[in-house]
């Protein structure tokens, strides 16, 4: 069973799993089609992947597929924390070029689902943060795309200076959004 708490840009959802105790601990889904279903989330997950970050501050994004790969993404933190913004990149919505953030993380058990449309980045926040990541398209390098995590326009709050952050070589020069010449959607 999920609960959905609808974040500020239509499209993310903070969505928060049922967790059922037992004398040996605990269970919780991560994913039922079904129950998703049931909360407004319809894709299907095609593409698991499991990211490990072993060090704080490390910074991954902002990334997108673009067609015919566009990719809806549910986000789970297996161990430690992330914070994870959102950035609205469907050129008809009222909020297009808008962030919205949540930090995901194991204690919690919260998730977030990204409709198809949004650039995703994230940063750790523990050592030895451990991500499920479900994509609804394969993972296709050719036709990934990013932006300048740091784009001031789009107002993020990270939870790490710039000049401590690790990036990841891909991230190192993407433009930023107002120099984008091929969104999704």
């Amino acid at each position: 069973m999920f609960q959905a708490q609808p974040l500020q840009i239509a499209g993310l959802l903070q969505i928060l799993p049922q967790t059922v105790m037992h004398r040996h601990g605990w269970i919780s889904a991560v994913h039922n089609q079904a129950q998703l279903g049931e909360i407004g989330v319809h894709d299907r997950f095609v593409d698991d992947r499991i990211l490990y970050l072993d060090r704080p501050g490390t910074v991954r994004g902002l990334r997108y597929q673009v067609h015919p790969a566009e990719q809806a993404l549910l986000l789970r933190v297996l161990r430690g924390s992330l914070f994870v913004a959102g950035v609205d990149l469907r050129r008809n919505s009222p909020t297009f070029g808008r962030a919205a953030t949540v930090t995901l993380s194991y204690m919690s058990g919260n998730q977030l689902y990204a409709t198809a449309g949004f650039a995703i980045g994230w940063c750790s926040q523990e050592p030895g943060t451990e991500l499920l990541l479900k994509a609804s398209a394969d993972h296709r390098p050719d036709l990934l795309r990013g932006i300048d995590w740091r784009d001031p326009t789009l107002k993020i709050d990270w939870p790490v200076r710039a000049a401590d952050a690790i990036i990841d070589p891909e991230d190192v020069d993407q433009p930023q959004l107002a120099e984008q010449t091929d969104l999704p959607g």
